[in-house]
């Protein structure tokens, strides 16, 4: 069976590994986002039929680095929307992997995500006791974000806010979360200027009160130029910015910038609506991200949503695209 029609969340297949970004376009990149690409978050195989299994034949690399999320070692199965099952795979090795599904109305949608532990090569895949076919196009999602994007403190890669908006409204997400990065580096903007898309989401600035620190004024100006930059590839295309979610240690907490999170917030979504109203850009939203989740649906490190954090930004998300989406 061909890989390619079933699998969904990859731009292209070099070796047999899936990438969200093809190596050509990262020439330019900064090493922790190239490195942080490698995990495949939210590459999926999506396909309906009435298949009783599905088998994989795959090689595993070690452990990718402290980017890739430690509890995504195994192929996660969603049925019609829903957790199913979830089958193991080792770090390091080559074998064939057979994933039981359930009964099923043969139209019901299945996905299957790929271990993120590890930077999985694909060179076989089988139905079993039936058939699959892909799933029909649907519009085209990327969300560009940092860790909580990629979903690094879930439990598994289809609990993250973007899976769970994607699965809320059909759509065709590819998510470009990547771990310790996204501080809203132009070589990036200019990706996704050049790539297709349907709908595009912003989620970025946390990363600039801590890894790169910022102050307002200069995340603001960053903002704008990052927006100017996928506006001249997307003129028409919806883009949905959602500011940084709460960080109670950051929140009124200065960086050797001078800047508390609450400031980059705001400078964030000022810069979202001075931008929207300079260029007449009806196309253009803002999600504030300071009332999304509450401090006890974040991960013990007080940074990361934990699954019901990523449950309730995915539910506002949702309304959010399907609104500007309609």
């Amino acid at each position: 069976m061909e890989l390619k029609p079933l699998l969904l969340g990859a731009d292209s297949i070099e070796d047999d590994r899936p990438l969200r970004v093809p190596s050509a376009a990262m020439e330019r990149w900064a090493a922790d986002t190239v490195q942080a690409s490698r995990v495949p978050a939210g590459v999926r195989l999506g396909f309906t039929g009435d298949a009783t299994a599905i088998e994989i034949d795959i090689r595993t690399s070690d452990v990718l680095s402290l980017a890739t999320p430690a509890a995504h070692g195994e192929f996660t199965v969603y049925v019609a929307g829903q957790r199913w099952d979830a089958t193991p795979v080792s770090a390091g090795i080559t074998t064939t992997v057979q994933i039981t599904l359930p009964e099923r109305d043969p139209e019901t949608i299945v996905e299957i995500y790929l271990p993120e532990r590890y930077e999985p090569r694909i060179f076989g895949i089988r139905a079993l006791g039936g058939g699959v076919a892909p799933l029909p196009a649907a519009p085209r999602w990327v969300a560009y974000g940092d860790s909580i994007t990629q979903g690094w403190t879930t439990s598994d890669p289809g609990a993250t806010w973007a899976a769970v908006a994607a699965r809320r409204t059909g759509f065709n997400l590819l998510n470009l979360g990547f771990a310790g990065a996204a501080r809203g580096e132009l070589p990036v903007a200019a990706h996704l200027a050049a790539i297709p898309a349907d709908v595009i989401s912003l989620a970025w600035g946390t990363n600039c009160w801590s890894q790169i620190e910022m102050d307002a004024a200069y995340l603001a100006e960053l903002m704008r130029l990052f927006l100017r930059t996928v506006r001249g590839g997307h003129p028409d295309t919806p883009i949905l910015v959602l500011s940084p979610v709460i960080r109670p240690a950051a929140e009124q907490a200065r960086n050797r910038s001078g800047a508390t999170l609450s400031d980059l917030r705001r400078a964030i979504e000022d810069a979202v609506l001075s931008f929207r109203d300079e260029q007449a850009d009806a196309r253009l939203h803002l999600l504030s991200g300071a009332d999304l989740i509450t401090a006890e649906q974040l991960d013990p490190d007080g940074i990361h949503p934990n699954d019901a954090g990523h449950a309730a930004m995915g539910a506002a998300a949702a309304g959010a695209l399907t609104r500007i989406v309609a």
